[in-house]
């Protein structure tokens, strides 16, 4: 979910399971360099707020992955959808 600066809710979206999968499973990615990325493993028990630096932080991971990932067009959505100027936090959730 993304909010605006006023608190309101601007959109729903989920993240791919297929996407999730591959992250977690498949890219090797360390979790020591993709700290904001390695919250959201647990993708049934996440209830995660990201804002300010660390919006900004999970964002700077997600590019970094772009290019690496075979979900390609998947990081892009994602992206466009959290890095808006309106965009002042999100929230994931899991199933």
């Amino acid at each position: 979910m993304t909010y605006n600066k006023k608190g309101e809710k601007i959109e729903i979206f989920e993240i791919d399971e297929e996407f999730h999968f591959w992250l977690f499973s498949k890219a090797n990615l360390n979790p020591k360099q993709f700290i904001g990325i390695f919250k959201i493993k647990d993708y049934y028990k996440t209830n995660i707020q990201y804002s300010g630096k660390d919006l900004q932080i999970l964002i700077q991971e997600l590019e970094k992955i772009k290019n690496l990932t075979p979900y390609k067009d998947e990081v892009k959505l994602i992206l466009t959808k959290i890095n808006g100027e309106n965009i002042e936090k999100i929230r994931i959730t899991g199933d």
